[in-house]
């Protein structure tokens, strides 16, 4: 194995609107599958974007970043961090 840097942009390759989930965790959230330019492919939410079909494109441009994981927190109270797809500029 060998280290390897993912870029922090990619496409939306394919999402799922959420509208039911566990007890605490707030719905509607899009469950988005982004192929990362330069190569490798993540799953996670992608955030500021309307939960609509029509709010959405496949193919378009996002960019990782990285925040708060929805305020949870460990044993110890330490924030858990987690990365998230933001459409770039100029998308929905």
């Amino acid at each position: 194995m060998e280290t390897f840097r993912l870029s922090n942009t990619g496409r939306l390759y394919a999402y799922s609107i959420v509208h039911r989930s566990f007890p605490g965790i707030d719905v509607p959230y899009v469950s988005a599958i982004v192929d990362v330019d330069g190569g490798g492919t993540l799953k996670g939410n992608l955030i500021d974007v309307e939960p609509d079909p029509g709010a959405i494109e496949f193919d378009m441009p996002v960019e990782i970043v990285f925040g708060d994981a929805l305020g949870r927190k460990d044993g110890e109270g330490n924030s858990y961090v987690a990365f998230f797809f933001r459409p770039v500029n100029g998308s929905h």
